[in-house]
């Protein structure tokens, strides 16, 4: 959580948290557009720290997040705003990706979601912001 007010905080934008952590949404990031002012557009961050949510596939080697049980609550369909998988490992790396991306492409149903994370910083979070206010 501490992360997510420092990323946001250093890339301009606002982090809220959000209380209710059983429904599978931990905060948020609203993005400030061009005037600093409030824009409206926001993305949603679901958190994870610790290594038993990621594991290798044997097959081919690719990350895999395999608690999805929000899945459904995540879809595109189900919220108004991008949900974001966050992912601290005990390496202290932490990285994100899109989740309802993910799911909208290859269904709300998976067991398993392939976690191709890019590095959680405050330049990747400006790049989000850029592409939700294009």
């Amino acid at each position: 959580m501490g992360h997510a007010y420092a990323i946001a905080g250093e890339a301009g934008q606002i982090f809220r948290q959000i209380s209710n952590f059983d429904w599978g949404i931990d905060g948020e990031i609203e993005f400030k557009n061009d005037q600093g002012e409030a824009s409206g557009k926001r993305v949603y961050l679901h958190l994870k720290s610790g290594d038993s949510y990621l594991y290798k596939r044997k097959r081919d080697g690719k990350e895999i997040f395999s608690k999805p049980r929000h899945a459904k609550y995540w879809y595109p369909d189900s919220q108004n705003y991008p949900v974001m998988l966050v992912i601290r490992t005990s390496d202290q790396q932490i990285r994100w990706m899109n989740v309802s991306d993910y799911l909208a492409k290859h269904g709300k149903r998976k067991r398993q979601i392939e976690f191709d994370g890019e590095p959680f910083t405050a330049l990747n979070l400006v790049n989000q912001r850029n592409r939700l206010l294009a």
